[in-house]
């Protein structure tokens, strides 16, 4: 989205291409990524999820009406034990919400519709410095925020935010901004053009045989053969392919759960 915002822009004061491209790059190069693990106090969120480890809340959607801050969670559970606990036991946090909904539950995860006092929580601070969240994970007792932040602004926001009350806080890590441009449909298209077509056939033709079971069916001299070639040639497209899916979605576990990057809990 800030991609497709910043071109626009671009393209309504009328630069040259070549100045569009200078733009971008040093949009890119400004940007940091900065991920956090927060705790603040009197949060129904980090509350409720502190004496359940085998349990995640993830902020689709956190805004103010009025003088109530509301926000949308999914709740994501490692079982049907534990998301059933967790749901039990969040009503002996009711005085920390004005109201809260389970919206529906479906398999291992749940989804959640929460009005809070804006008075009593401390969102409204934190958005008002200078930075833009991407991502609120609540896990085992504590938030995990990734947001962006211009370079120039690392410090100062990360003072400001030492100093409101309460709030104590971890960094866990910060990254150049990669990129803005429009990336694939999904992680699936992402992994299919990252890979060749002969590494796409070799290794469909591997599943196929039961190369990757347990034990195996099929070994590497019968898929070298099947393909006609040399069993090097074999292992190479195989192994090439494993690490390009492997890595991408290990990328994606890490972007989308960042809270699994907290090794102390381990």
């Amino acid at each position: 989205m800030f991609y497709k915002l910043v071109k626009s822009y671009v393209y309504f004061i009328g630069l040259r291409k070549k100045d569009k491209i200078s733009l971008n790059i040093l949009c890119v190069m400004e940007l940091k990524k900065v991920e956090i693990k927060l705790w603040h106090p009197n949060c129904w969120s980090i509350e409720t999820t502190k004496n359940h480890p085998n349990v995640s809340l993830v902020t689709d959607n956190v805004f103010k009406v009025g003088n109530e801050i509301r926000a949308n969670l999914r709740l994501i559970a490692e079982s049907y034990e534990a998301l059933k606990k967790y749901i039990e036991d969040t009503v002996k946090f009711k005085s920390l919400a004005i109201d809260v909904l389970i919206v529906s539950k479906s398999n291992l995860e749940a989804f959640i519709h929460g009005r809070f006092n804006a008075a009593l929580t401390f969102y409204e601070k934190i958005f008002s410095l200078e930075m833009m969240p991407s991502k609120i994970i609540i896990h085992n007792g504590n938030e995990y925020w990734s947001f962006f932040v211009y370079d120039n602004k690392i410090k100062e926001t990360l003072d400001n935010l030492s100093k409101i009350e309460g709030v104590r806080y971890e960094i866990l890590g910060i990254e150049n901004v990669k990129e803005f441009e429009e990336k694939a449909g999904d992680i699936i298209d992402e992994i299919s053009m990252s890979l060749s077509t002969k590494q796409k056939k070799v290794l469909i033709g591997a599943y196929k045989s039961g190369y990757f079971e347990y034990p195996r069916r099929a070994n590497l001299k019968d898929i070298a053969k099947k393909f006609g070639i040399a069993k090097s040639t074999c292992l190479h497209h195989i192994r090439l392919s494993e690490q390009k899916i492997l890595k991408r979605i290990i990328e994606e576990i890490k972007e989308r759960e960042p809270h699994l990057s907290d090794f102390s809990e381990i």
